[in-house]
């Protein structure tokens, strides 16, 4: 038999070379059955099944037509929680800081499903997937799913894998359905899908999922994923620059220490990453800097003293020699606003802490450079400007201003009780920033007007509607949430109060109880009044929240309440 040699070109099915026509015969026929309906074989295709979302619009069109929330699966999650939160965040809160276990059975479930669906492409395969996908968040999940993917998928299932990635980005009306396809199109696209991706990372809920596949597939990633990190601002804007660390760009670097760092949930989960990638002890070394400049240092290190929840001024290798040069900056320029006073205020207890040096030693905070920029820091808090422009920041309208003035005011120990109050008596309702400092200043000789006030306004019908599992935040519970302003500090006030902590007692809002047996935990219990007792066994019988119910035990029984 003489050779013959056959190629097969690439198909959506196969690259197939063969020296032996028997062999390629049997391949050809193989393929053919695959393929054509008059061999009792399909093409592989999801066009014209059933979408299992339902009626659900399309995520996709909504964010490209809308880019605002709510999206089109809210009711589907209200149904699943009974908080709301905002684009991202439970994907922010739970990546940053959740150490749960891996979910290896919900990943064996989605790879089988998976599979299934790659050989033949039907509702239920379909069905089977998106349902798996869509029950619960998908991010414990998907980095052990994608890593088996690229491992195992042959050239056929990849191109399936791209068609199905496609189809759940930009047509499921459910966002985690959403959040794994623009997962997939990450390890199998291209860069054309660069322009779907991005529409749908500027809404914040799909960000993390977006940066990551741009950072896989983009042809520059880093100059994608800075654009895409200025189009959004809060957990997105977090997730996009956690990509960006490593750059060297020193136009990206210059933005990150001006810009970037800043986001709607807390500028301490940037401080760092953006100090150290932007070179911030090198940027301020110039004996004139910008104006921009000095502003992002002044948050930056605000922000890397406060520490919380990431990386604090202990993680920044350069910190002592950012601050020296900083503050050198601050007091050569005495017409600077009240941003530079707290930063330099903040930085100045920070110098005064006992512990904690002597580690520090190794990082350049000797003994005689920590002297020195706490001299240069007590002259410029001394500032008699500083007073009057906190004086004059405390009758803006403008609420950041207003805040910076407050916060001035707290470290020159300037009394805002009376201009709190005021804040309070026009919004009561909405003054929850003003509450907090209000109480926080109130004494035995305020707390009486105080709860006189409180009394009068709040509507009580509305909150003392019987126990049940709710929170007690957000859009609905605005009484609820100004009646635990006051409660938190009643435990000061031992036997005041007693209208509001009757209410706490019966309000659907969880944190509201715990606060009013914290507060009647503090009064002696001869003095409780004569309804308290019967009130708080009858709280104690209808409590369906099993540490709650502990709490009113504890309290019945005179034991300690934690």
């Amino acid at each position: 038999m003489d050779l013959v040699f056959i190629v097969i070109f690439e198909t959506e099915y196969s690259i197939a070379f063969s020296w032996n026509p028997l062999l390629l015969l049997a391949k050809w026929s193989a393929i053919l059955i695959r393929m054509n309906p008059l061999f009792g074989g399909t093409k592989w295709s999801l066009e014209s099944l059933t979408p299992p979302w339902g009626d659900t619009s399309s995520i996709y069109e909504h964010i490209r037509l809308h880019g605002t929330d709510p999206l089109p699966d809210e009711a589907h999650l209200e149904e699943k929680t009974k908080l709301k939160w905002t684009g991202g965040a439970w994907d922010g809160v739970l990546g940053h800081h959740w150490r749960g276990t891996d979910e290896p059975q919900r990943v064996a479930e989605i790879l089988l499903a998976l599979r299934s669906l790659l050989e033949r492409a039907d509702g239920r395969t379909l069905g089977a997937l998106y349902g798996l996908v869509v029950q619960e968040s998908i991010l414990p999940s998907i980095d052990p799913v994608l890593k088996e993917l690229e491992e195992s998928l042959s050239s056929l299932h990849r191109r399936h894998l791209l068609e199905l990635g496609r189809y759940l980005a930009t047509r499921a009306g459910h966002r985690e359905a959403v959040k794994f396809g623009v997962a997939v199109v990450g390890i199998v696209g291209r860069s054309e899908d660069l322009e779907t991706l991005t529409i749908i990372g500027r809404n914040e809920e799909f960000t993390l999922y977006v940066a990551t596949a741009i950072a896989r597939i983009a042809p520059e990633p880093e100059q994608a994923l800075w654009a895409l990190a200025k189009t959004v601002r809060n957990w997105g804007r977090i997730q996009t620059v956690e990509r960006l660390k490593e750059t060297q760009n020193p136009e990206i670097q210059a933005w990150m220490l001006r810009e970037g760092f800043r986001n709607g949930v807390m500028d301490e989960y940037l401080a760092c990453i953006c100090a150290r990638a932007g070179k911030l002890h090198d940027a301020l070394k110039p004996q004139i800097v910008d104006d921009a400049l000095l502003d992002g240092a002044a948050d930056i290190i605000h922000a890397l003293i406060r520490g919380g929840p990431a990386e604090d001024i202990d993680d920044y290798a350069h910190a002592v020699d950012a601050c020296e040069s900083y503050v050198n900056h601050v007091w050569s320029c005495p017409a600077l606003g009240l941003k530079n006073f707290l930063t330099v205020a903040a930085l100045r207890q920070f110098l005064s802490e006992q512990n904690g040096w002597e580690k520090r030693k190794d990082s350049g905070w000797t003994e005689t450079r920590r002297r020195n920029l706490q001299s240069l820091c007590e002259d410029i808090f001394s500032r008699q400007t500083w007073r009057e422009q906190a004086m004059q920041a405390l009758n803006s309208i403008d609420e950041q201003i207003f805040y910076e003035g407050d916060s001035a005011a707290s470290c020159l120990s300037i009394d805002t009780w009376e201009i709190h109050f005021d804040r309070v008596k026009a919004a009561p309702l909405d003054s929850s920033f003003s509450w907090y400092r209000l109480l926080r200043q109130t004494d035995e000789s305020r707390i009486d007007s105080v709860l006189s006030f409180a009394e009068s306004i709040l509507p009580f019908d509305r909150i003392e509607t019987g126990p049940a599992e709710e929170l007690g935040m957000g859009p609905g519970f605005e009484p609820h949430e100004t009646l635990d302003w006051v409660l938190q500090h009643l435990n000061r006030f031992p036997k005041r109060g007693w209208r509001l902590i009757r209410a706490g007692l019966r309000s659907p809002g969880v944190r509201n109880r715990n606060m009013a047996i914290h507060a009647l935990a503090a009064w002696p219990r001869e003095s409780w009044p004569s309804e308290a007792t019967s009130l708080v066994l009858e709280a104690h019988e209808r409590e369906p929240d099993k540490n709650v119910k502990g709490r009113l035990t504890a309290l019945l029984e005179g034991k300690p309440v934690v």
